[in-house]
């Protein structure tokens, strides 16, 4: 619950953003708290409490402080992630990264709404080709997605200058599938490439980490990643392993659905890769 609360504050209104904030920063609290009681420590009416809960998916106030209560001993009975200073150890700076980056790969997953993800896999099976688009930090999950599709012998290829990919979006047709990879969602050259390619014909898809951003709302389908950018002084750091990893879970979707195919592929792979390796 917290984590979808966090991935949908970005399009919460004002005084829903303030109830998110004392949700998020008092999770155990909030459970023992009336409707009034929350209203007043967020510094808004009751009413917004009830649109709040409506806005992140949840029946009424009850509910929410059911989910809040689970999601709370479970987090209870989890280790602590050690706070970073300014002389932070080796340790505690590696530790640190490595279990949000666990946690996130959880946060991720429970908030995946696989019949959007089986229609996606299809899509992707079907596809007379999938161009995936990504600039920045987004630019390499592009290009090893590229890697990995064609290993599975689906035309596939990876969009990362600004100026081809909108020359690349705009020669794909009915058929074809874009997909747009952006941690923020909005990220003017992968949203304009995508709304290119959707104007050709194509069927576009998001990957990203806000479920409201303008990528996700504009293509025809989206999968959100969860993001924990409160805890590092850049971007998209752990939100780019739930992508990756995303990735790769379609991969082994497709090679699911294609399990006919992809003996004959892996076997041709696998020559490839040894004629580049040093042999044992």
């Amino acid at each position: 619950m917290l984590s979808k609360i966090h991935n949908l504050y970005p399009s919460l209104t004002e005084a829903e953003k303030r109830i998110a904030r004392v949700v998020l920063d008092e999770p155990q609290e909030i459970v023992k708290l009336h409707v009034n009681e929350l209203a007043q420590r967020a510094q808004t009416a009751p009413s917004a409490v009830i649109r709040f809960c409506k806005s992140v998916g949840v029946e009424g106030f009850s509910k929410l402080k059911l989910l809040l209560a689970a999601e709370s001993a479970q987090i209870s009975g989890a280790e602590e992630l050690p706070q970073i200073s300014e002389e932070g150890s080796a340790s505690a700076v590696f530790t640190k990264v490595f279990r949000s980056g666990i946690s996130t790969l959880k946060d991720t997953l429970s908030m995946m709404d696989f019949q959007e993800i089986e229609a996606i896999s299809h899509l992707f099976a079907s596809a007379r080709r999938v161009a995936f688009f990504g600039i920045g930090t987004s630019s390499v999950i592009a290009v090893d997605a590229h890697y990995r599709f064609a290993q599975l012998g689906i035309p596939a290829s990876s969009c990362t200058d600004i100026l081809f990919m909108n020359v690349t979006a705009a020669n794909l047709s009915e058929g074809d599938v874009a997909v747009g990879i952006s941690h923020s969602g909005t990220t003017k050259a992968t949203v304009d490439a995508l709304r290119r390619a959707k104007k050709a014909g194509a069927a576009t898809v998001a990957i990203t980490s806000f479920a409201h951003s303008l990528l996700a709302r504009e293509s025809d389908y989206s999968v959100t990643a969860f993001s924990d950018e409160r805890s590092y002084p850049v971007e998209a750091v752990s939100a780019r392993v739930a992508h990756i990893c995303i990735i790769d879970a379609f991969m082994m979707m497709l090679a699911t659905i294609n399990q006919d195919t992809l003996a004959q592929h892996l076997l041709e792979r696998n020559r490839i890769l040894q004629d580049i390796r040093y042999q044992k």
